[in-house]
């Protein structure tokens, strides 16, 4: 597995809700060690033995408890004691995202180079990385080669995972599509065949916000279909230029107005 020198933090974390939801800056400090630990690599999910976290943060290891408690609590990582396991949720959202066929090759292989690992952690963990990786391909140019890059490596890595995992993933990968990646759904369909066709959720279209103006709009398509329903003919605009009848102009009425005596 490819080791680390450096580790890239994106700015905006500083304004995720998430983050700035920490009851201290104690625990926020904590979060920035594993972000930056020796242990990490280029995945975000990593062994983090919370006796070396405890050093590395410079506090006791029931601080590192209480605050993996707050963290996985506001959805920032996941933990596993059994494994010493941590997955940095959100880590291919930011700036670890990779950027071409080649770097997306080098995650696979690290991936496939862990030891035995929580499986639903694990899964979580590849559907994050699998939508984060095509939504960068709608980033290249439509003649890149990069996309044939792409598609090759994924549609071996992700049967591979499928025969694996089963199902369970594919419920995993649609859930992470569905919250970040519909954008991407099309294109993960068309070299992942496992994926199931009807699981993509829609979304209603966009409405004016008040509840008020929804129910007048829907009171007069009510009035309209109600209209046209009683009166079919009454959005039609049909002017007859056809001259009276016979019996109409030799009427008494017809007479009178003429100034004719019968």
């Amino acid at each position: 597995m490819a080791v680390k020198y450096y580790a890239q933090i994106d700015f905006d974390l500083f304004s995720d809700p998430k983050f700035r939801a920490l009851s201290s800056n104690d625990v926020r400090f904590i979060y920035l060690t594993a972000q930056c630990s020796k242990l990490s690599n280029y995945i975000g999910l990593f062994r983090y033995p919370v006796e070396i976290w405890s050093y590395d943060a410079n506090v006791k290891p029931i601080e590192i408890q209480a605050a993996i408690t707050e963290l996985q609590r506001c959805e920032l990582i996941e933990y596993d004691h059994d494994h010493q396991a941590l997955r940095l949720i959100g880590w291919f959202h930011s700036l670890n995202a990779p950027d071409n066929g080649n770097q997306m090759k080098g995650h696979m292989k690290s991936f496939q180079g862990l030891p035995a690992w929580p499986a639903e952690m694990f899964c979580r963990a590849i559907a994050e990385f699998t939508v984060s990786s095509f939504m960068q391909t709608l980033n290249w140019e439509d003649l890149s080669t990069e996309h044939k890059k792409a598609h090759s490596a994924f549609r071996a890595f992700l049967k591979m995972i499928f025969f694996k995992y089963g199902d369970g993933f594919n419920a995993i990968l649609m859930d992470e599509i569905n919250s970040r990646g519909k954008g991407a759904y099309s294109s993960i369909q068309a070299c992942y065949q496992m994926l199931p066709s009807d699981g993509l959720q829609t979304v209603e279209p966009f409405r004016k916000g008040s509840e008020t103006v929804s129910k007048q709009e829907s009171k007069a398509d009510d009035i309209k279909s109600n209209h046209k329903t009683l009166n079919p003919n009454a959005s039609r605009k049909v002017i007859s230029h056809s001259r009276p009848t016979a019996s109409v102009l030799n009427s008494a009425i017809a007479k009178e107005a003429r100034g004719v005596k019968s």
